[in-house]
């Protein structure tokens, strides 16, 4: 065990007893499904129980936004192995097409808000075609240009606004964007969860392992990276879409937001990438102590962010889910005499 993993286990055991560990991982593996619904249910219940139109509707409704973004990262940043610093694009692309179809042809919301997926879909296929044959860095800086590309193209095209961009007056409501944020979130979680256990959910986590012995058993991975690039692109343009309505304007400097793109990727790696939850629960908290920096010390936002992706970083590479799942691990390799054996040098019995 690395010394790193001993610190981050002491701090936990200190905090949390192993045994209460183990059995909300087993909980989670068996009800998955249920716990879902169940956190479906109890974010539908604010606005019955009184949550009003205003700010705190608002940030919730950001909330789910944020949580949707860095749920989209973490299906190829996280499940694939290849860090994305270019989903933003997706975002302003269904951004804009959204505001088109609505200001200039008169398009309903719900029509627009889908083809504003479909079109993402369809640049994330084409684009994801050539970058995705990219590793590492390169693959990195490829999508970074992409962004870039994106948003320089947008200021210079008359439909886009231009730089002044485009104002949305006739929205829907707070409370429709709530629910519609809601809804989206529920649903790219129930995917992700239901394909991390299929054939394709095991080839993108193969390919994050090892991708040489992934492409040697026969997988084409280039097919599977790009079908996951298309799938994180479907819900960052839908969400994007939804976004230019609920926001009431949009231009280059906010449909591909630098900050952004920042914060989806610090909240699925402080909630732990590679994980169902992981992103989500990281899109919450991180997004709550913003909010809060915001209202009580202005300006020290991306102090913040920056702090908060150094120490996850540095103290707890695998996200709050990861650390979790990796203490726990280690407490039943414990349980079962593992640190015994280790001590006396006798080999561990697998039976029960």
């Amino acid at each position: 065990m690395s010394t790193e993993s001993e610190s981050n286990s002491g701090l936990l055991r200190s905090i949390v007893p192993p045994d209460q560990v183990d059995r909300l991982f087993d909980v989670c593996g068996a009800h998955g499904w249920k716990l879902l619904a169940a956190g479906a249910v109890v974010g539908a219940l604010p606005p019955v129980l009184g949550l009003q139109q205003g700010y705190y509707m608002t940030v919730v409704s950001e909330m789910f936004l944020f949580a949707i973004l860095a749920l989209s990262w973490d299906i190829v940043g996280g499940q694939t192995g290849y860090p994305s610093f270019g989903n933003m694009a997706f975002f302003g692309i269904g951004a804009y097409t959204t505001a088109i179809l609505i200001k200039d042809f008169a398009v309903s919301f719900p029509v627009a808000m889908v083809v504003a997926g479909l079109v993402a879909v369809v640049f994330a296929a084409v684009i994801g075609a050539i970058v995705l044959r990219l590793r590492g860095h390169y693959f990195a800086i490829a999508t970074l240009g992409v962004l870039l590309a994106a948003q320089q193209v947008s200021r210079n095209l008359d439909i886009t606004g231009g730089a002044s961009g485009k104002i949305l007056l006739d929205v829907p409501s707070g409370t429709v964007f709530y629910y519609l944020f809601l809804g989206v979130l529920v649903a790219e979680m129930a995917l992700v969860y239901y394909l991390s256990n299929t054939r394709f959910g095991f080839i993108l986590n193969a390919i994050r392992d090892d991708e040489e012995k992934a492409t040697a058993m026969g997988f084409n991975t280039t097919y599977y990276k790009t079908a996951a690039w298309m799938l994180a692109a479907l819900f960052t343009g839908l969400a994007g879409g939804a976004y230019s309505l609920f926001n009431t304007f949009i231009d280059p400097q906010t449909a591909y937001n630098g900050a952004w793109n920042v914060e989806l990727i610090a909240m699925a790696l402080m909630g732990g990438s590679g994980t169902v939850a992981g992103p989500v629960i990281g899109a919450f908290g991180l997004h709550t102590v913003i909010e809060v920096v915001e209202t009580a010390f202005v300006g020290w936002q991306l102090v913040l962010l920056g702090v908060a992706v150094i120490v996850t970083v540095i103290g707890f590479p695998e996200g709050a889910v990861g650390t979790l799942r990796e203490y726990a691990s280690e407490m039943e390799y414990y349980k079962r005499g593992g640190m015994a054996a280790a001590d006396s040098g006798e080999e561990v019995s697998t039976d029960e």
